[in-house]
């Protein structure tokens, strides 16, 4: 039987990632101009040039030792690193069919942009790390972890945002001086721990992307977007959860500003 559940596990994540190429689009990736000496180039860094201001600035040429690759100067670009933090709700209320284009929405996101340092969180009963920033994993993989999530009867929204709260934190630094964003997915309902909208304020910047048509809700939803300092959207149609997520995540590693 294990096996067997592997096996659809599989099928399920490459039905998904078909999906997911469905949706994809091109994408000018934010750029940032740096200069640095000839040996402590970054090895991401594009259109590297010889600096030759900077570099007779440093010149030693009026100094008693042979020159080096300290004193070469080059100027070059590199991809701004913009963190995002996914936080997406796999409780009950989300499972079937939301839960399969959630999957969908995360494969487009990490498809467009393997290398930028994006954490996903899943919650249902309690908070659960799919994926850490800085981590390394094939879309496949990825799929698969995070079809694993176990769908339980609680949606414990406050540990959820406790937990990208706690990531929020431990990336600090890492956008050269742009904070972290969090994008919240979920239809805005829980049905554990407080109420979250005292989290709200803590974040940088908080997206809230509300899923269905469910009015009673809405007013949380929009509470934490406007303490987050962020934005809501609402998604009333599931097909197009995939497209809107991406085009959220898109906008900000672009550098705009959803708010």
């Amino acid at each position: 039987m294990r096996d067997v559940a592997k096996r659809l596990r599989r099928i399920s994540a490459r039905a998904i990632l078909e999906r997911a190429q469905e949706v994809l689009g091109s994408v000018v990736h934010p750029s940032v101009p740096g200069s640095a000496p000839w040996t402590e180039v970054p090895p991401d860094a594009r259109q590297t040039d010889f600096d030759l201001e900077e570099t007779l600035d440093e010149s030693p040429i009026y100094r008693d030792r042979p020159l080096t690759g300290q004193d070469i100067w080059m100027s070059y670009i590199t991809h701004r690193r913009q963190p995002i933090i996914l936080t997406v709700d796999t409780s009950l209320s989300m499972t079937g069919e939301k839960l399969a284009l959630t999957a969908v929405a995360l494969a487009v996101v990490l498809l467009e942009f393997p290398e930028d340092p994006i954490g996903i969180i899943a919650f249902e009963n309690e908070a659960k790390i799919i994926k850490r920033p800085e981590e390394r994993i094939s879309i496949q993989d990825l799929v698969e972890r995070f079809l694993d999530v176990p769908a339980q009867g609680y949606t414990h929204l406050e540990d959820g945002m406790r937990a990208a709260l706690q990531m929020v934190r431990g990336l600090r630094g890492v956008g050269r001086g742009r904070p972290p964003s969090t994008v919240l997915l979920s239809d805005g309902k829980y049905t554990a721990g407080r109420d979250p909208a005292y989290l709200a304020p803590r974040f940088p910047h908080l997206v809230v992307l509300k899923m269905g048509q469910e009015r009673a809700s809405l007013e949380l939803c929009r509470e934490l977007a406007q303490k987050g300092s962020g934005a809501l959207r609402e998604i009333s149609e599931l097909d197009a959860l995939p497209t809107i997520m991406y085009s959220v995540v898109k906008d900000l590693l672009r550098g705009r500003s959803l708010a």
